[in-house]
């Protein structure tokens, strides 16, 4: 098929996969509320979390094709956009990339190739969990020089990589729990990579934002930026920045804003007392005691509110679901009665429960 079939076809994918996958479907209007809960209505999300199915369906099958495409063909599809700020990074020493998920990832994994750069360029990976699927993406990225750093790399391999003056790329919108950073994101408290910036500081580089939007079909614009401040922080306003840029190209697939761990909210103490957080994240109690975290408002907000247990589970799960309706965003974190909480857990699925 020709790029442009493949890209349709993806859309096609996509549709028929928001049509049916109503768990993922879930997922994405999760993540987009938590996003934008309080900036589009309901039906704006869900909208936006159709079209994004489309986005995902269109950039994966044209993701598998690219890389067997000739650079004068894959230039014609693709407009590069802070050309000018890459290179005047590149001419000082490494760079740091700091990529979200988003849009065309092929066009990213090559996008230094594509350019009239001469750096040596390598990432930093998860080795994807089918062997024979990651044998053949390795492959691909080989064909191009691109040096491969698995995520177990030690971080003294990657330093070095920038301090001799290589390209590193980092996906840095992921979910790190509590031994991220602490940031705000989307105003939101949450964590995130400290690695960005911790690499390019100790290999003396420079971070340079790099995303990818689908401007049409089968059109991309790869986008560079320098970031004039090396902190997490800033790592997080950036990929923000990029996200909002495109919505529809955001991969909402993966459980970004979910709180997990045996003290999931231990985070919240590294913040200091100026931070920039708007949306504080959102605690409901479902018991008749007080909740025992005791965070700033800004950061965690609490309410109470009546659960009937005895309800079966349908019905219990309706009456949760009607609790996140009654704010913008949907809870963080529940606290319940010890004997309901791992009931609790299997009903509220992507909720953090705690119990006292």
């Amino acid at each position: 098929m020709s790029l442009e079939t493949t890209f349709k076809a993806g859309e096609l994918v996509g549709r028929i996969s928001h049509r049916f996958l109503k768990s993922r479907r879930r997922q994405v209007i999760r993540n987009l509320t938590f996003a934008f809960g309080d900036e589009k209505s309901r039906e704006e999300i869900a909208d936006l979390a159709s079209l994004a199915f489309e986005r995902i369906g269109a950039n994966f099958l044209t993701s598998m094709k690219i890389p067997f495409l000739k650079d004068e063909e894959i230039l014609r599809h693709v407009d590069f956009i802070g050309l000018d700020a890459l290179s005047r990074e590149t001419k000082k020493g490494g760079i740091v990339l700091v990529s979200p998920h988003m849009g065309n990832w092929e066009l990213l994994a090559q996008a230094l190739f594509l350019t009239p750069s001469k750096i040596t360029v390598g990432t930093h990976y998860r080795p994807l969990n089918n062997s024979l699927i990651n044998a053949v993406v390795e492959r691909r990225r080989k064909r191009r020089g691109l040096k491969l750093f698995p995520k177990q790399a030690s971080a003294h391999k990657l330093t070095s990589f920038v301090r001799e003056g290589g390209a590193l790329g980092i996906l840095a919108d992921q979910r790190v729990g509590s031994r991220g950073a602490s940031s705000v994101f989307f105003g939101r408290p949450t964590t995130c990579s400290p690695l960005p910036h911790l690499i390019a500081k100790r290999g003396k580089g420079q971070l340079i934002g790099l995303h990818c939007r689908t401007v049409g079909t089968c059109r991309w614009e790869v986008h560079f930026n320098h970031l004039e401040t090396m902190t997490a922080q800033a790592c997080a306003e950036n990929l923000e920045k990029a996200w909002r840029s495109s919505p529809e190209d955001v991969f909402w697939l993966e459980d970004r804003w979910r709180i997990q761990g045996k003290e999931p909210l231990r985070f919240l103490e590294k913040y200091g007392p100026n931070h920039d957080a708007s949306r504080p994240l959102r605690l409901v109690n479902l018991t008749s005691r007080p909740s025992p975290l005791d965070f700033p408002a800004d950061l965690l907000s609490e309410e109470s509110a009546e659960l009937d247990f005895t309800l079966n589970d349908k019905d219990l799960t309706e009456a949760l679901s009607k609790l996140e309706e009654k704010g913008p965003f949907a809870p963080d974190i529940f606290v319940c009665p010890a004997r309901h909480q791992s009931r609790l857990r299997k009903l509220s699925r992507k909720t953090q429960v705690i119990s006292i």
